[in-house]
């Protein structure tokens, strides 16, 4: 890991990027961003001849504040080899706990922050904002540091901003439409452990856990199967995000659950040959933007 700036606070993780990335072409392609406490992460996609082209990722330390975050923020757009460019859409993916999914039968637009509290404590500073879930029927409410927002929008007009849930949880109802079995899919990233049941393609369940160690983890997911009642013999269960087999979290999981295995990245794309070298499961996430866009 490549350490870039004199107090370690920020480092880079992944800087992969195909030869037929074009500088002087970018605003023929696309930019996903994710960005979190823990750092920023970025893919590029070229919508004509669907390839992605590039995937990078700024890892960080010590983000105590909204300030520290855009300056490691802006340390590692200076750095990067795609986010310092213009695009023809831009997407980020914001990466926190204050959400709340709302059924649109039940959703109200002048009761959203009401209604996003019911759940978390909006800080000062913080907006709410929506996502719609077409697949889903339903609102994505969450907040998020009016600051960030609109820097990023400075450096990306027309920018789509949304909550890091939304691509995740609409591509696994696209995964999953036709398959009428139980799919359990968990995502990790940082200390977020997302849970998302989906049966007959519909989502059964949906939560966002904060864990510290393995077996927080794992207790997290075994609670979900006791409290739907399903059975860790049978159920599938996929992993995305930030695990490997050397995880003590996947070590658990495989101990407790017989069908559990890494998820593979959408079959919607082509991938650059640079991009071998990543898990396929480790972006899922970050590439499901791009079918939202």
């Amino acid at each position: 890991m490549n350490v870039i700036d004199s107090d370690n606070r920020i480092s880079r993780a992944h800087s992969l990027v195909d030869d037929l990335f074009d500088g002087n072409q970018t605003r023929n392609y696309q930019l996903a961003i994710r960005l979190g406490t823990d750092g920023i992460s970025a893919a590029v996609w070229d919508d004509v001849f669907n390839k992605i082209l590039a995937v990078e990722q700024f890892s960080f330390q010590k983000v105590f504040n909204v300030n520290v975050l855009l300056n490691l923020s802006t340390a590692a757009i200076r750095q990067s080899q795609v986010l310092g460019s213009s695009y023809k859409k831009v997407s980020l993916s914001l990466v926190n706990q204050k959400s709340t999914l709302v059924p649109n039968a039940l959703f109200d637009s002048g009761e959203k922050e009401a209604l996003l509290k019911f759940n978390h404590v909006l800080e000062s500073g913080e907006i709410t904002a929506i996502d719609n879930l077409s697949n889903l029927d339903a609102k994505n409410i969450y907040a998020y540091s009016e600051v960030v927002g609109k820097s990023f929008q400075e450096l990306y007009p027309g920018l789509k901003i949304n909550h890091f849930s939304s691509p995740l949880i609409e591509s696994a109802l696209l995964r999953y439409k036709n398959k009428e079995a139980v799919s359990v899919v968990v995502h990790v990233q940082n200390s977020f452990e997302q849970i998302l049941v989906v049966k007959s393609g519909k989502l059964t369940f949906y939560n966002c856990f904060v864990f510290h160690t393995a077996e927080d983890f794992i207790y997290y997911l075994l609670f979900v199967f006791e409290q739907l009642q399903l059975n860790p013999e049978s159920t599938d269960v996929e992993l995305m995000g930030e695990l490997d087999k050397k995880s003590p979290a996947w070590q658990l999981a495989y101990n407790y659950v017989r069908n559990v295995r890494f998820a593979d990245q959408p079959d919607s794309f082509e991938y650059s040959f640079k991009l071998a070298s990543l898990p396929k499961h480790r972006y899922c996430s970050l590439y499901a933007q791009f079918l939202l866009s």
